[in-house]
C-alpha cells in the first residue's frame, strides 16, 4: 500500500495529495486516525479523504486504514529517535535528517524497477551523445550526471538553462539520447524541451516520479517518487539524496554494461597468427 500511494503522488490533486504525504510521513501513527484526524492533519476536508481513498481503490478511509495497517505489518518498524530531557536540540535535528534520508534510500530501492533500468542502461550506454537535462535543484544532478558519464568515457553534457536545453533539443537525432532529471516531474520548462527533443528524434530516460508528464513522455522512465509539494527543510533529505543513490547505481549498472561488451567483443574478435 505505502508503494501504491508513492506511486500515485503524481497523478493526485494538490488536495489529495496532502492527505497522501501526511500518511507517507507518518504511516503508523495514521493507521490510528479517524477520518476527521486525517482531514485536520492535511487540513483538508473529509470529502477529498474519501476521494482520496477511492483513488487508490478504497470504498472509504475504514477500509484505507485497514490496507494500510497490512501492508506495515510487513515492513520494518519504524523507530523515533528517544531524547531524554536534557537532550540538545541539535542531536535531535541530525537524528531527523538521518533518519529521513535513510528512509528515503529505502523508498529509492523499492521504487526500482530492473526490467525499466536494463532497458534505460542500454538505451544510454548505446547513444551516441547524452544530453542531460534538470531545472533548479535537478540541474546540481545534471551537472553530477555528466560528471560520472564522463568517467565512463561517454559524450555527455548537462544543460540546467531552460534556453539552451531549448536550442540543443531540435539538433538531436535518433541516435542521440535525454537524461531528464526531475523531483516533481511537472516542471513545464522540462517538459516542453524534453517534448521537443523526442520530436527531433532522440529517445527520452528520465529520473522523475511514477505517473508524472515527465514520465509520461519519456520512452523510459526510471521512478523515483521523492518529491513532496511542502517547503519543509526535510525535502532535502526525501528527494535530492534519494536522487544521488539512484544516480550511482544507474552510473554503476552502465559501467557493468560498458565492461561486458568490451569483454564481449574481445572474446569474438578474429585470433591474429
Amino acid at each position: 500500500m505505502i508503494g501504491v500511494i508513492r506511486n500515485s503522488l503524481a497523478k493526485l490533486t494538490p488536495a489529495e495529495r496532502r492527505v497522501a504525504e501526511i500518511i507517507l510521513d507518518t504511516p503508523h501513527t495514521a493507521i490510528t486516525w479517524s477520518i476527521s484526524d486525517a482531514a485536520r492533519m492535511a487540513k483538508v476536508s473529509e470529502p477529498t479523504v474519501i476521494r482520496f481513498c477511492r483513488q487508490l481503490g478504497c470504498d472509504g478511509f475504514p477500509s484505507f486504514r485497514l490496507r494500510l495497517a497490512q501492508a506495515l505489518t510487513v515492513l520494518r518498524p519504524e523507530t523515533e529517535p528517544v531524547l531524554s530531557g536534557k537532550a540538545k536540540p541539535e542531536a535531535a535535528v541530525l537524528d531527523d535528517i538521518f533518519a529521513r534520508a535513510g528512509k528515503a534510500i529505502d523508498e529509492a530501492r523499492a521504487d526500482m524497477d530492473i526490467a525499466v533500468l536494463r532497458k534505460s542502461v542500454k538505451l544510454l550506454v548505446g547513444a551516441r551523445r547524452i544530453d542531460i537535462y534538470g531545472y533548479g535543484g535537478s540541474g546540481f544532478i545534471a551537472s553530477e550526471a555528466q560528471h560520472r558519464f564522463a568517467s565512463l568515457g561517454l559524450a555527455s553534457v548537462s544543460y540546467s538553462d531552460p534556453t539552451l536545453q531549448m536550442v540543443s533539443a531540435p539538433m538531436l537525432r535518433r541516435q542521440d539520447a535525454v537524461l531528464a532529471i526531475s523531483f516533481s516531474g511537472r516542471n513545464s520548462y522540462l517538459i516542453g524541451n524534453v517534448e521537443l527533443a523526442k520530436k527531433a528524434g532522440a529517445r527520452i530516460v528520465s529520473i522523475a516520479p511514477s505517473g508524472s508528464l515527465i514520465a509520461e513522455i519519456a520512452d523510459q522512465n526510471i521512478g523515483l517518487n521523492a518529491h513532496r509539494s511542502g517547503n519543509s527543510y526535510n525535502y532535502v533529505p526525501t528527494g535530492r539524496v534519494a536522487m544521488h543513490v539512484v544516480l550511482d547505481a544507474l552510473t554503476a549498472l552502465m559501467a557493468g554494461a560498458m565492461s561486458f561488451s568490451t569483454s564481449a567483443a574481445s572474446a569474438s574478435a578474429p585470433l591474429r597468427r
